[in-house]
């Protein structure tokens, strides 16, 4: 199945990208229609060439600023060495490790690796903008990854990622192949074993101004076309059973019945602590307010990021 782009492209040229209505148009509409659903391409209602370009990349990389870990390079999925792709620098009289080593990633990206840069609403302002514009929208952890391929490269096998994703093709185009969501999914990032199967496999090219987006689960693997490539893939990880967990826990624990319960728990029979704590457990759930213990799990989920 071949996806392609829906809706019409916008005249968007020059306009710098800053919300999600940017990217999807009415948020609304793609809320209902699109968000945990499957796979879907949308023409930008912006510019995403104005998000960052190539020259900047490789001035980034001169520069001599950049360190780890918001730079990685990798080719068909092996990651270079960081002692390879990094040094030692003297700032200030500190010997510090983890800056870029230019002449490493050069080579590399001309023997078919890919240069990417890590969490870039960390530091490039744009990129921060426009993850801080769609933030609101999202109950979640929002990150951002800057990839610079080479022609007629795949970076990466199949692989699923533990988050929603965003792709915005900023420069070149790039082959994709997607799976739809099926009952293999998985919630962590993980490859994908064996071929995506030909009844939920979906392929489309993105050209500069489009954007795909997929939802958490989805496999996927990109290839470059006869150009340089640059898309930003923004995530959103939304809090898992693990931290719904915590949460709840960490408000049990600092309950006034757990305290009491804690204090007298030596002159109690193991079968009646337990008994005791159950109990507890299920008054305590029964009587936690769900809202409250979702925006909990979110901060902490962005928070993390």
């Amino acid at each position: 199945m071949t996806v392609t782009a829906q809706g019409p492209a916008a005249e968007v040229t020059g306009v710098v990208p800053t919300t999600l209505d940017d990217l999807v148009g009415d948020p609304a509409r793609f809320f209902a229609q699109h968000w945990g659903v499957q796979p879907v391409v949308l023409p930008a209602h912006s510019d995403l060439s104005t998000l960052i370009s190539e020259e900047e990349m490789w001035e980034e990389l001169e520069c001599g600023l950049l360190s780890r870990p918001y730079f990685t390079m990798f080719n068909e999925g092996v990651r270079t060495a960081i002692s390879d792709m990094t040094q030692t620098r003297s700032v200030v009289g500190h010997e510090l490790a983890g800056y870029v080593k230019p002449e490493q990633i050069r080579r590399d990206f001309a023997a078919g690796g890919t240069f990417k840069f890590n969490q870039a609403e960390h530091w490039h302002p744009r990129i921060r903008a426009l993850v801080q514009g769609m933030q609101p929208h999202f109950r979640g952890g929002l990150e951002s990854f800057v990839f610079l391929s080479p022609p007629r490269k795949t970076a990466m096998d199949a692989h699923m990622d533990g988050a929603h994703v965003f792709v915005l093709q900023v420069a070149g185009t790039k082959d994709w192949v997607i799976g739809r969501i099926d009952e293999t999914a998985v919630s962590d990032s993980a490859l994908h074993e064996g071929e995506i199967r030909p009844d939920l496999r979906m392929e489309t090219t993105l050209r500069p101004g489009d954007v795909l987006y997929m939802p958490h689960g989805c496999p996927h693997y990109a290839t470059s076309t006869d150009v340089n490539s640059i898309h930003i893939a923004v995530t959103i990880e939304e809090p898992t059973a693990v931290d719904l967990a915590n949460v709840y826990l960490a408000s049990l624990l600092v309950d006034e019945r757990f305290t009491a319960l804690s204090e007298r728990h030596h002159a109690m029979p193991l079968p009646e602590k337990v008994e005791q704590l159950r109990k507890l457990v299920d008054e305590f759930l029964g009587e936690a307010d769900p809202d409250q213990q979702l925006a909990a799990a979110v901060t902490l989920r962005r928070l993390h990021k």
